[in-house]
């Protein structure tokens, strides 16, 4: 479990914070998509809960940022 990340609000598990790349390589080597671009994925392997925020990625802001805002997005919650 990454710091700071609140467990699953369904199960109370652990949730994981993962990293995705933006771009996929084709058969004959090249690239797709936005290369060196990642967004982040937080997601509970126990009950399947997952968040993915569209527009949160690092084509538009830095990596330390996208990873705040899907953390950030994760933990907002009424207790």
């Amino acid at each position: 479990m990454s710091s700071g990340v609140k467990p699953c609000p369904f199960c109370g598990n652990q949730v994981f914070v993962e990293k995705i790349p933006l771009w996929r390589t084709r058969g004959d080597g090249s690239t797709s998509g936005y290369s060196g671009c990642y967004e982040y994925d937080i997601h509970c392997d126990e009950c399947g809960c997952r968040i993915k925020l569209p527009g949160n990625d690092t084509v538009y802001r830095s990596d330390k940022k996208a990873k705040e805002n899907a953390i950030n997005t994760w933990n907002r919650r009424v207790e």
